[in-house]
């Protein structure tokens, strides 16, 4: 960035000086002529701690209302806060600055903002910095950023960095600040694709305030590169002002902490509770930390363990009122703890805190900070989510205390040589769940060795990775929709733009382009006396493109004659219809928590994946099924409309875009009145009852926290039912007309012949070059089937005559291990890297020999 993004005509005229800091040698803005230092620890130190610079102290809640009314004072409009759950977006889980509200929709110019200028505190979450909650002091996982944002369109000009920083040093001087004391530290900026220039505001060595002045976006041929991401100029300029609430509040309190001044209610329990008090080791523990270059833990090293229980009891204290905060926002979002994605930090999140509370042994649960903080918070929460909220907290604490309950096993399974390797332990966290802190705590007291050089577990990473599409190259005009004008037709005569590839573009189109999980419409081209089918289509920045079986019969010009396949699309609306039913179903007996999580519309089976924290009972199958058909025998209307989106959002909420994230600035809004409205591009019937009749297959865990919905509707589903009679008429045939007792029956004598197998086989798990590796021993002919079983993993089998290898992994060699056992003179054989077999060589070779030849091969 250069001197003239920062030298503005309002810091001149003001008497403000560009200087060097000294320390750093960032360049920053200042009227204190004596000032050489950057403002920013460590170049300058807290000097606000026990000595506030504001006039008066403000709590969270006074100083996010102080904040917002000023702004709105000023001519920002005030809106609600959006959700911490990025659900709006493709390309990030979770909100982390009040620009994410806003980003790429709005910031595009492709969506009218919501109010301009306008003023919002949004909750954020951050997990870069999780490591160190509750040991610097500062840092938090949740926080409110103040947004006061001003969007500059071209031929709509608000405001721009000048009328910025000057209204900082207003707001600053609002609440009693002495400008001397401000300090405008330059930085270039970027994040969510967008970058430009910004001022860091300093005020006695605390960051309160980052001023963005957004002009550009990400391009691989853009002429300004920051962070390594090359970036171009765009027509629409923003400020991103983002006031740090939490900031302010500590600033105006000058608390030790900022958990002090944020959640004085949660640390004085805690602090009671586990017998404990700030002391002068804490303060300098904080001091090292902050230093982040390891200082914290020579610190440690050098303490009484008397000392260093007391100075971890403090800081699990402090970061338990922060994480604590952080959950009660995400549950009351409605995220499900799940081993990936924004489901993962909650889970990591939870079980932080629940190790926490352990080491400091006290009575008070989870829930019990989580019960404060929704008090706390409540108007600012989905309230409805209670009951949801409450048993995942449950759930998560009944799962973590089983896994602790198997941790040291674990460990010991993982370790090797009374060590454990980095690969490991990073494995036992993200694998099993197992907190880094726990495992090196476990290694201390087990022996093992735990590696020196690891420091922090591997971040979440917010960015959702999309699949860049190959855009068509042709450049065509958007083309007419017929299908949202009248989704009953199936006929149409439209004229040929050109061809793109295999693909024929129509000025206008009643073929359904495959989006939102529904599969495209068939059909036929008719163009000069010829009939062609479409195989598939497609669409792309407004333009449907229409695959065809030969594309030489069309020519640019050319009249065309279109007809859909009645029965696909006739079928396709049902599904798509039922979804719509079945979710809201779904939600309404499962509860608000439940959120899409994918959809696969078809003609015959369609799938819906949601998310939920348990497995459902064949009752709560049955009850969502009921209910999804008690709304179909309704027949109520299903309203189609474009609307606008902000109006849409403001009145609906953002269960809007359970189906995905529409673009525009008008959304196609698809309402079953008092049951579900949802943003959908898709076809819909008119009514639920053309739906028929919904029948739930089959639901099934497809990943932690996501069930998968496999529903049939209409005369799909009526076939699937009549099947079902006829098999179960096919079994009673054969087994009765109790079919579940003579089922049980027969279960029972399967499960006699398998214990009488069991008793025969001798089993060992062990973990080779990183991997499950099993050992087995059995008699020859159940050898041979288990064998089998290996075949997708890796593990050897052994007879009294046989030796079996199996390996799918390049890893582990089958042949290399046959040769140490013949080395060893246990077996001879012969085969390749995945497969090998052989002849035993050694009378009654038992499972331990096997495994120290496993251990000779594994190095």
């Amino acid at each position: 960035m250069t001197v003239s993004e920062y030298a503005l005509p309002f810091l001149l005229k003001n008497g403000y000086e560009r200087k060097t800091c000294v320390k750093c040698g960032s360049p920053f803005w200042t009227i204190d002529k004596s000032r050489n230092t950057c403002g920013e620890v460590p170049c300058d130190p807290y000097t606000f701690i026990g000595n506030p610079p504001t006039s008066r102290k403000y709590s969270l809640e006074e100083m996010r209302e102080e904040f917002l009314s000023f702004f709105e004072g000023k001519g920002h409009k005030r809106i609600k806060r959006y959700p911490i759950v990025a659900r709006w977006r493709d390309d990030v889980y979770l909100v982390n600055a009040s620009i994410y509200d806003f980003q790429p929709h709005v910031t595009s110019g492709r969506v009218p903002p919501p109010g301009n200028p306008l003023v919002v505190s949004q909750p954020c979450i951050r997990t870069v910095d999780l490591d160190n909650v509750g040991r610097t002091g500062r840092h938090l996982s949740v926080f409110e950023m103040g947004g006061a944002k001003a969007f500059n369109f071209p031929g709509k000009e608000v405001y721009w960095k000048d009328r910025a920083v000057e209204l900082a040093l207003e707001f600053l001087s609002h609440l009693g600040v002495n400008r001397e004391e401000v300090v405008f530290k330059e930085k270039p900026w970027a994040g969510g694709g967008n970058a430009g220039s910004s001022f860091e505001v300093m005020v006695r060595g605390l960051e309160v305030a980052t001023l963005v002045f957004m002009n550009m976006v990400e391009d691989p041929e853009g002429d300004v590169e920051i962070d390594g991401v090359k970036y171009r100029r765009m027509d629409n300029r923003i400020v991103d002002t983002g006031y740090g609430i939490e900031r302010f509040t500590w600033l105006s309190q000058g608390t030790e902490t900022i958990y002090d001044a944020l959640y004085s209610q949660v640390v004085s329990l805690l602090m009671k509770e586990s017998g404990v008090e700030m002391t002068p080791i804490f303060r300098d523990y904080m001091d090292a930390a902050s230093r982040e270059d390891g200082s914290d833990s020579l610190l440690l090293t050098g303490m009484s363990p008397a000392e260093r229980s007391k100075v971890e009891k403090i800081s699990s204290i402090y970061m338990l009122s922060d994480h604590s905060r952080a959950i009660t926002f995400l549950l009351f979002d409605g995220l499900v703890p799940s081993n990936s994605r924004a489901g993962y930090v909650l889970r990591m999140l939870i079980r932080r805190s629940l190790l926490a509370l352990r080491k400091l042994g006290t009575s008070v649960t989870l829930w019990d900070l989580v019960e404060m903080q929704k008090e706390r918070f409540s108007d600012l929460l989905d309230l409805r989510l209670y009951n949801s909220a409450k048993r995942i907290v449950e759930l998560e604490t009944e799962r973590f205390d089983d896994l602790l309950s198997r941790g040291d096993s674990l460990i010991k399974k993982y370790s090797r040589g009374g060590k454990i390797s980095q690969e490991d332990v990073l494995m036992l966290f993200e694998s099993n769940g197992l907190p880094v802190e726990y495992v090196r705590e476990r290694c201390e007291v087990l022996g093992i060795k735990f590696p020196e050089d690891l420091k922090k577990t591997r971040g979440f990473n917010n960015i959702r990775k999309e699949e860049k599409k190959e855009e068509r190259r042709g450049k065509f005009p958007e083309t007419r929709k017929l299908y949202y004008e009248n989704e009953r037709a199936l006929e149409f005569e439209a004229s040929v733009l050109g061809v793109d590839e295999d693909y024929v573009v129509l000025d206008r189109t009643c073929f359904y382009p495959e989006g939102g999980g529904q599969p495209s419409d068939r059909g036929f081209l008719y163009v000069n006396g010829r009939k062609i089918e479409v195989l598939h289509v497609v669409s792309e920045n407004g333009v449907v493109y229409h695959k065809v079986a030969g594309k030489e019969n069309f020519k640019t010009g050319d009249v065309v004659y279109g007809r859909i396949d009645e029965e696909r699309r006739r079928n396709l609306m049902r599904n798509h219809s039922a979804t719509h039913i079945l979710l809201s179903s779904i939600r309404s007996v499962l509860g608000p928590h439940v959120w899409q999580a994918g959809a696969q519309k078809d003609e015959q089976v369609s799938r819906l994946d949601v998310t939920h924290y348990s497995d459902l009972s064949e009752e709560e199958i049955s009850e969502i099924e009921k209910k999804a058909n008690s709304i179909v025998m309704l027949d109520l209307p299903i309203h189609k409309e474009f609307v606008e989106r902000n109006r849409a959002e403001e009145y609906y909420g953002f269960t809007l875009y359970q189906g995905g994230i529409p673009e525009g600035k008008e959304l196609r809004l698809v309402e079953i009145p008092g049951v579900d409205a949802e943003g959908c591009g898709g076809t819909h019937v008119d009514r639920t009852g053309e739906v028929g009749f919904i029948k739930v297959l089959k639901v099934e865990k497809i990943q932690d926290g996501v069930l998968r919905f496999h529903f049939s509707a209409g005369e799909a589903a009526v076939n699937y039912a009549i099947s079902q009679y006829r098999e179960m008429n096919t079994i009673k045939r054969e087994i009765g007309e109790n079919p579940v007792e003579s089922h049980s029956s027969l279960l029972k004598e399967f499960n006699s012949v398998v214990r009488a197998m069991e008793e025969g086989i001798e089993s060992r798990d062990y973990i080779l070059k990183g991997k499950q590796f099993k050992i087995i021993r059995a008699k020859e002919k159940i050898a041979e089937y288990l064998s089998r079983g290996l075949r997708s993993s890796a593990g050897i089998v052994i007879s009294e005559e046989k030796v079996r290898i199996s390996s799918s992994y390049g890893e582990i060699s089958s042949i290399e291990i046959m040769k140490v056992m013949e080395k060893r003179g246990l077996a001879r054989g012969g085969g390749n890297g995945n497969y090998a077999q052989g002849k035993v060589l050694k009378q009654n070779l038992s499972v331990n020999e096997v495994e120290e030849a496993i251990v000779d091969y594994g190095g």
